[in-house]
């Protein structure tokens, strides 16, 4: 899951997480790269953040920082509050 001169940031085992580090990772301007082992989109089991190697500390540091919880991660991939009742 590697590419010449990319480098993995974080790997995830759904795509929401990996979606919410990549949406983070743009917001600072950081060129960046969604990966996955499925042949399908969307299908794999598992999911890779990558960034150019010569950005690879600087994402690390700013995934680090982030320090949000899985249900951040839900909301900002997805917009949706955990546990929010459901609309009729």
């Amino acid at each position: 899951m590697s590419q010449s001169g990319w480098s993995v940031v974080a790997k995830f085992g759904d795509p929401i997480s990996a979606q919410a580090l990549f949406g983070l990772l743009e917001a600072w301007n950081l060129p960046c790269y969604f990966a996955s082992n499925g042949a399908v989109p969307g299908l794999g089991t598992e999911f890779a953040i990558l960034v150019p190697t010569e950005f690879l500390a600087r994402a690390q540091r700013i995934r680090e920082q982030s320090q949000v919880s899985e249900e951040e991660l839900t909301f900002l991939a997805t917009g949706e509050l955990p546990d929010a009742p459901q609309k009729p």
